[in-house]
């Protein structure tokens, strides 16, 4: 866990870190977007969150939201038990009703320090949801049930 803790913190505070010191030089780095904005047909089609530094954000939102997923100590307890055919399918049907929720969620890119913190922690969710959430609450939602019977 801190190993990816520890390479997102690094990668993730290096690129802010360049990312500021090119905008204290006075360097654009998002001259891309509006040249994109100025020669395309459909200037709506150009997006903030297709830039390089949105990118490199979203993939270490997503290094951080796998690490979490796969080393979340709640969900220790439950490694050495092997899931039936049919908690894998509700984990997966619950997962994806719950990334297409998330995949809807938008963010204005009027700030973009707002922007791309927002992202970052959409792309952590979106691997921390199925890796860890979904397959811990539909562990207890279950054993609740298990419970219940039993009783």
């Amino acid at each position: 866990m801190r190993r990816y803790f520890y390479t997102t913190l690094l990668l993730t505070s290096s690129a802010v870190g360049f990312y500021l010191a090119l905008k204290a030089l006075g360097v654009d780095l998002l001259w891309t977007l509006a040249k994109a904005q100025r020669w395309c047909s459909r200037p709506e089609w150009v997006h903030l969150d297709s830039t390089p530094f949105a990118s490199l954000l979203r993939n270490m939102g997503s290094l951080l939201g796998l690490g979490l997923g796969l080393h979340w100590p709640l969900c220790a307890e439950a490694q050495g038990k092997r899931p039936g055919a049919g908690f894998k399918a509700g984990c997966v049907v619950v997962s994806l009703l719950l990334l297409q929720l998330l995949d809807r969620w938008t963010f204005s890119p009027d700030d973009l320090a707002t922007f791309y913190f927002l992202s970052f922690g959409k792309s952590a969710a979106a691997l921390l949801v199925p890796t860890a959430l979904v397959p811990r609450a539909l562990g207890w939602i279950c054993s609740g049930k298990r419970e219940d019977k039993n009783a």
